[in-house]
C-alpha cells in the first residue's frame, strides 16, 4: 500500500495594498489636523505656519484684488507723463520753426578805467531790450556799468629800524667789573640791544654801552652785551645792582670783563 504524504502547504494569503492617506483638506492643518480659516496664517492648536502661499498668490493676482487697480493707475500715470513731454517737445519745435530769434549779448571785461560788462542772457536783460522777430538787424540796448571801480587800499605797517643810541661808551682797555643789563645773540641783529641801551639811558643809568662778546675772553662768544658802569671790584658793581634792576632790568647781574 502506498504511503500518503503530508498535505501540500498553502501559500500565505496576499495582503491587499494599502491606499495612501488622503491629503488633509485645505482648511485643515497638515500637522495636527485642526481646522482653520481660509485667510489664517498660523495654526491655533500647534502653532505651525499654514501653507497659504498659493492661496495668497491667487488672491493677490485675482481680478478683484487691489493690486491690479494700483498697477492700472501707475500705467495711466506713465502714459499721461509721456504725452505731456511729447507735447512740450513738439511745441518747442514749432516755435523754433516759426522764425523767433533769441538775442544774446556777451562782452569781455576791459581793464580798470573802461566799461566793465559781464555776460548777459536774455532772461536778465532790462525792459529796454528790443527784439524784432521779423528784422535780422535787431539790437539790444544794454546799460553801461560805471567806469569807476573802487579798489581796496592796503596799508603797510611801519618798519622799525635800528639806530645806535647817542651817548654810549666804549669799554676801556683794562679789565674790570660791570653790570650786564641784557644779552642778545648777534645773528638777531642790533635792534634789541640798541633799544635796551636807549631805555637804560632814558632811565638815567650811567656809563651805558654795548660789547661784542667775541672780543672778550671772559664772555660767551656770539652775543651783544648791554652793560652799565665800569668798576674796579665786584663789590662796587654789586652796590649799583639794585639801581639797574629798578630802571627796568630785573634780570641784571654783575660780570667780570677781560680781554
Amino acid at each position: 500500500m502506498a504511503s500518503i504524504g503530508p498535505p501540500p502547504t498553502e501559500p500565505p494569503p496576499v495582503k491587499p495594498l494599502e491606499e495612501p492617506p488622503a491629503p488633509p483638506p485645505a482648511d485643515v492643518c497638515p500637522t495636527c489636523g485642526a481646522g482653520h480659516e481660509p485667510d489664517q496664517e498660523y495654526c491655533l492648536e500647534c502653532g505651525n505656519r499654514l501653507p497659504r502661499t498659493t492661496i495668497i498668490r491667487r488672491e493677490l493676482w485675482s481680478r478683484d484684488s487691489p493690486a491690479w487697480l494700483w498697477a492700472a493707475l501707475a500705467a495711466l500715470f506713465l502714459v499721461a507723463l509721456a504725452g505731456t513731454v511729447l507735447a512740450l517737445v513738439l511745441t518747442n519745435n514749432d516755435k523754433n520753426k516759426s522764425g523767433t530769434k533769441v538775442v544774446s549779448a556777451s562782452t569781455t571785461t576791459t581793464p580798470v578805467g573802461g566799461t566793465v560788462l559781464t555776460d548777459i542772457s536774455t532772461s536778465t536783460l532790462p525792459s529796454t531790450l528790443t527784439i524784432n522777430p521779423t528784422d535780422t538787424t535787431s539790437t539790444a540796448i544794454i546799460p553801461t556799468l560805471p567806469t569807476t571801480i573802487n579798489t581796496p587800499t592796503t596799508t603797510t605797517a611801519p618798519t622799525t629800524t635800528s639806530q645806535t643810541p647817542v651817548g654810549l661808551i666804549r669799554w676801556p682797555d683794562h679789565n674790570g667789573w660791570t653790570i650786564v643789563l641784557q644779552s642778545d645773540p648777534k645773528n638777531q641783529g642790533r635792534t634789541k640791544p640798541d633799544n635796551a641801551a636807549q631805555r637804560a639811558l632814558d632811565a638815567g643809568l650811567q656809563q651805558v654801552g654795548i660789547l661784542d662778546s667775541t672780543n672778550y675772553s671772559s664772555l660767551n662768544r656770539g652775543y651783544y652785551v648791554v652793560f652799565t658802569g665800569v668798576y674796579g671790584s665786584q663789590s662796587e658793581a654789586s652796590s649799583q645792582l639794585n639801581k639797574a634792576r629798578s630802571a627796568g632790568f630785573p634780570l641784571a647781574y654783575t660780570r667780570y670783563v677781560a680781554r
